[in-house]
């Protein structure tokens, strides 16, 4: 089977951590037998039109991005977006025309599900939608445009899945029927499950290493970790805080951490090759996410399959993955207090964070693991092909 990525962001270089879950669900569906290819927006000046990664086929369309993704503006850019949906549009057109592909899977359903729409109708294809959380948020919070065209998407698309048992919820509240839709996380491969096998490291002796990877962007809320570290270097001054990723709020919490003089215990690594996270993760004791919304974090699996204990803020979606004081503890989006008395907590709970390793990877490899959901997906490529 023939399957068509349309996807708002797909890696385009060595560190990029853009799209790096799709990536993986499609070199995991290329490996069993699939040939998928891709068509994403072009975001930076240096990356290809056209490339090939690990056999897949891999189109990038133009539209004045200025090294940006849409999400990333603070303002909805309508100019470049109506740029976007026409060049997307003529390239999707192109490459299903050169591929002959059988299947549309358009992941997120803003904006790129919009044009895996207009495709499905013209090719007389079926369309598969993955909501990731912001293109949810955007329906829910934008303006009433975006909102409408989600909805509009939502309803045409054969079928929908979405990466948390919070995202269908809402969805069924919206009017989204829920025979057509089912969970399925983004989920991790074996480099991650194999890491908490070789872990060596004897809690007891210390010192202990902080790690947060999420994107250095307002809505992953960074600033409440930076916040956080002087409280904990009081109690256990000791502690290494590793802090991966890039965005643009890197130089305002690096300015912070200067200010607050914790940048001695302080390592911003910047863009991390996804390759390279395992032996990050491995070095990780505790492992925090401060995000104030999420779909599923795969960040979040990644950690918890890794043997990384999870201080995570208390919102929905992570919810679903940690109960609090049992495999991880949950924090209040804006205490940076209640934060570091939590990171202190699993700084000294040693039976706690070992406890927990066992567990956590009991759940990742239940309810996501690729060897299990790329069945999944399957099922309902298969399914949605034999309605069309």
């Amino acid at each position: 089977m023939k399957i068509l990525f349309l996807t708002n962001a797909y890696p385009d270089f060595d560190s990029s951590y853009h799209g790096s879950f799709v990536k993986g669900m499609a070199s995991r569906l290329q490996k069993n037998g699939f040939r998928v290819t891709v068509v994403t927006p072009k975001i930076y000046k240096g990356s290809r039109h056209v490339e090939e990664q690990e056999g897949i086929r891999i189109y990038r369309f133009p539209f004045f991005a200025g090294g940006k993704l849409l999400i990333e503006y603070e303002k909805i850019p309508y100019l470049k977006m109506i740029i976007y949906y026409i060049s997307g549009f003529l390239t999707t057109i192109y490459t299903l025309m050169k591929h002959h592909c059988h299947l549309i899977h358009a992941h997120w359903a803003i904006p790129t599900g919009l044009i895996g729409i207009l495709a499905s109708a013209l090719f007389k294809r079926p369309l598969v939608v993955t909501i990731h959380g912001s293109d949810l948020r955007m329906a829910m919070d934008g303006p009433s445009l975006l909102r409408k065209v989600f909805l509009f998407v939502s309803k045409k698309a054969q079928y929908i899945t979405c990466v948390s048992e919070t995202q269908k919820r809402e969805m069924e509240k919206l009017g989204i029927s829920r025979e057509k839709m089912s969970v399925m996380p983004m989920s991790i491969d074996e480099d991650f499950l194999g890491i908490l096998k070789s872990r060596e490291k004897d809690l007891e002796r210390g010192p202990l290493t902080v790690f947060s990877n999420r994107n250095l962007l307002p809505i992953y809320n960074v600033s409440l970790l930076i916040r956080s570290i002087p409280m904990v270097l009081k109690e256990e001054p000791s502690t290494k805080f590793l802090i991966a990723g890039d965005g643009t709020e890197r130089d305002v919490l690096e300015k912070a951490a200067q200010e607050l003089d914790v940048s001695s215990s302080t390592q911003f690594l910047g863009q991390v090759p996804h390759e390279e996270m395992p032996n990050l993760l491995s070095q990780a004791d505790i492992y925090v996410s401060t995000s104030l919304y999420d779909g599923t974090s795969v960040s979040l699996l990644e950690a918890m399959a890794s043997g990384a204990f999870p201080v995570v803020t208390d919102i929905p979606s992570n919810r679903e993955w940690i109960l609090d004081g049992e495999n991880g503890f949950l924090v209040p989006t804006e205490s940076e207090t209640v934060l570091a008395k939590r990171i202190i907590e699993a700084i000294r709970s040693h039976r706690v964070l070992m406890e927990a390793r066992k567990k956590n990877r009991e759940i990742v490899e239940e309810r996501a693991h690729w060897r299990k959901n790329i069945g999944k997906i399957t099922e309902i490529y298969q399914g949605a092909v034999r309605l069309a």
